[in-house]
């Protein structure tokens, strides 16, 4: 809890995910949606997660990012 706030984090090498919801909101939807997300990445990135891959492929991310909302 951070601010009355659920935050569930991933650290990836130099990467960090973040998954934040109000303190009503279950941590393990929360959790699910991040490993989803991580796996998604993952996945687009071929298993090469780290920050310059990240960087060269950011607007796959993005996408990916605006599929989940």
């Amino acid at each position: 809890m951070f601010e009355c706030n659920v935050v569930i984090y991933k650290f990836v090498q130099e990467l960090h995910f973040f998954v934040t919801g109000g303190d009503n909101e279950n941590e393990l939807i929360l959790a699910t949606l991040l490993q989803g997300f991580f796996d998604a990445i993952a996945l687009l990135l071929r298993k090469n997660v780290d920050k310059r891959e990240a960087l060269e492929h950011l607007d796959l991310i993005l996408r990916q990012f605006n599929a989940l909302m």
